[in-house]
């Protein structure tokens, strides 16, 4: 279950970044960072790689795989944080290795591979054939291409994420240079391994050696993981702000524009396919004030002086002052507005703005939701009773 559960993580991530990656090419190379290091991981769990190999026929086929994800990992990650370094530091001088070197050393490893004879499955390649020397060079062509690819990408993190106001995205690549950090020792442990392997001295039992192995590359996996991931978490704050904002405000936009439906741009959607509905966010949001302002300055002539007045008045009488009783005069006048239409009473002639506001969106949608709140209350909802029993009593005279 523990060597499952990196890979489980790994494939989670992903999938999660699949979409994104595929709207924006500029997000592929972490995707593919992730998306390589998941199959890496998987072929590294023994229950998968056995049968896998068994199947195919080819001992340790699965360890070749493994080996070949990891350099397009690694190649993957230095170009994300060399892109992203260039983006966000233009005077920041970065290098990075060309594609023809992870592609050469993933050609090199893959001839060494078939030309090795291997009788038998191992739990460690580089460990249990590195008398031989195509398993030697095998394994120092992989750890070497390993180790710069890490030590490049190392470099560019800790050199940007020191630069002044880098912020959540600072902090992200500090945690992703110690990951690239801790993939460096965990380099240099399989080169000693192989060394020492092909010395015929083993200093150490080779299960010991790939616990090791183990926990240095999952400790830098989820460092990586960790710190690639860090920079999204301000855009997902903001997502979830805005969702919330949006479902709040659905009641008072459901309401109004039922009573003025021509202001609605898309067709109308239920409570339950609003909150199904988590992409574009933002734009629906803003759509949203949008449609609720129009649609007041609409029923807003509805409202006459006398019907503002009452709602002043009724509110009032409850003991609320200031900000509050304007929000609540005007969530009573709107109900008022709203009855009037559904009676067809004539207009008044006199729409007016509401009287709340903000300069810009956000102050704009506290605003709305003030004044939601203010529209589902007790308060308003008697005075809404109260013009129903004024209507009744003058239509029965």
């Amino acid at each position: 279950m523990i060597d499952i559960l990196p890979a489980v993580l790994l494939w989670l991530v992903a999938a999660w970044r699949t979409p994104a990656a595929w709207r924006d090419s500029s997000k592929r190379a972490l995707w593919i960072a992730f998306l390589a290091l998941a199959v890496a991981i998987t072929l590294r769990v023994p229950s998968i790689a056995a049968p896998m190999d068994a199947t195919l026929g080819v001992n340790n086929l699965s360890s070749l795989g493994k080996h070949v994800g990891c350099i397009v990992a690694a190649h993957a990650v230095l170009t994300f944080v060399h892109d992203m370094a260039q983006e966000k530091a233009s005077g920041l001088k970065s290098s990075r290795l060309h594609l023809v070197f992870p592609t050469a050393a993933a050609a090199v490893i893959t001839v060494l591979f078939f030309a090795t004879p291997q009788p038998r499955e191992a739990v460690d390649l580089l460990t249990e054939y590195a008398a031989d020397w195509r398993i030697t060079a095998y394994g120092g062509v992989w750890t070497a291409y390993l180790g710069a690819a890490l030590f490049s990408a190392s470099r560019l993190c800790w050199r940007w994420g020191r630069q002044p106001d880098a912020g959540l995205l600072g902090r992200g690549l500090r945690l992703t240079g110690m990951g690239t950090t801790i993939g460096i020792v965990y380099a240099a442990h399989r080169v000693a391994a192989v060394v020492l392997g092909f010395l015929r001295h083993s200093p150490v039992p080779a299960s010991t050696s790939e616990t090791i192995s183990g926990l240095l590359l999952f400790s830098a996996l989820v460092l990586i993981v960790t710190g690639s991931t860090l920079p999204a978490a301000g855009r997902l704050r903001r997502w979830s702000r805005e969702y919330r904002d949006l479902l709040q405000l659905y009641p008072l936009w459901l309401s109004l524009t039922e009573d003025v439906p021509s202001v609605r741009l898309d067709p109308l959607r239920r409570r339950t396919s609003e909150i199904l509905r988590p992409r574009r966010v933002h734009d629906r949001l803003y759509r949203r004030t949008i449609e609720i302002r129009d649609a007041l300055l609409t029923l807003s002539d509805h409202a006459p002086s006398s019907l503002r007045d009452q709602a002043r008045a009724h509110v009032a009488a409850s003991g609320l002052i200031g900000a509050q009783a304007d929000i609540a005069a005007e969530a009573c006048w709107i109900v008022g507005a709203q009855q009037a239409r559904k009676h067809n009473e004539p207009s008044s002639g006199e729409a007016l703005p509401p009287a709340s506001g903000g300069r810009d969106l956000p102050s704009e949608i506290q605003a709305l939701k003030q004044l939601a709140r203010a529209y589902g209350s007790d308060l308003t909802r008697a005075f809404a009773a109260k013009l129903d029993h004024v209507r009744t009593l003058e239509t029965t005279q």
